[in-house]
């Protein structure tokens, strides 16, 4: 079985681990299921990911993590531009930077003349904490002079360990809200993450999982892939009583036993079908 797990509010929550869930993947994964983290995050480098999910006791592999900000550097280099400015933190910028773009941060722009002369052919949102009017100012003056504004996610919140912080949907509706154009986001509740998963593990949708904290990205991205899920109770969300339509997971886990004891059901429901 492929297990697609997000990351924020499953497998950690800041850098509090989320009790459990950790060594269970560990378990599920030396019993022969396929572990791939699948996250909209924005704001970390592969080396801090890794760092998370290890201390978490979870298994780590770098062809097991998927994250939006790689589909948003494959989505300019699709279209041939190359010079990015990342609205956002430093691991934004470093992630495109691997991806083989020229990205810098608003930080790095001297004035509103310097970025007329590099002439950012797109810009990119991203969570940060630190962000200031002058971030926003010239992502917006970029994208006003022509940059295509391609963006990871629209997620309102992320859970921090102690409460709700507002996520990297706030910074994206702020900068569709000063230049009027509509971002082109890439990531959950859009499938591509976790058709791109199935495909690299050679799996059907049948043989996938999804398991997620928010209805409104993770559930909705496995019903627009066509594949089951389990809510965890563990982030974003409290309660599964309201949720319906593409919000509406297949089931529910409070924490790491509930998962355990999901995961085990619909594994015996797999050997009974084949």
């Amino acid at each position: 079985m492929l297990l697609c797990v997000d990351l924020d509010g499953v497998l950690y929550r800041g850098a509090d681990p989320v009790p459990g869930v950790g060594p269970l993947l560990t378990e599920r994964h030396a019993a022969g299921d396929q572990i791939v983290y699948i996250t909209n995050n924005s704001f970390l480098r592969r080396a801090e990911y890794r760092a998370r999910i290890e201390s978490c006791g979870a298994p780590f592999s770098d062809e097991g993590l998927l994250t939006a900000v790689s589909l948003v550097a494959a989505r300019f280099h699709a279209a041939g531009l190359t010079r990015i400015l990342g609205h956002g933190s430093g691991g934004l910028a470093a992630e495109l930077r691997a991806a083989g773009l020229e990205a810098r941060l608003p930080s790095e722009v001297a004035d509103l003349p310097a970025l007329a002369a590099w002439a950012p052919q797109g810009v990119t949102v991203g969570l940060n904490r630190e962000s200031t009017p002058r971030d926003l100012e010239l992502a917006t003056a970029a994208v006003r002079a022509g940059a295509q504004l391609i963006a990871p996610n629209r997620d309102a919140t992320y859970p921090d360990p102690t409460a709700l912080i507002p996520g990297t949907g706030a910074a994206v509706a702020a900068l569709e809200a000063a230049t009027g154009v509509t971002a082109q986001v890439v990531g959950k509740p859009a499938p591509e993450l976790l058709l791109f998963a199935m495909q690299r593990a050679s799996v059907g949708a049948d043989e996938t999982l999804m398991i997620g904290d928010s209805p409104a990205t993770d559930i909705a991205s496995a019903h627009a892939a066509g594949v089951r899920s389990i809510l965890m109770l563990t982030g974003v969300t409290a309660s599964a009583d309201s949720l319906v339509g593409a919000q509406l997971p297949t089931r529910v886990a409070r924490d790491a036993t509930e998962l355990a004891a999901l995961l085990t059901e619909f594994r015996a429901a797999e050997s009974r079908a084949s």
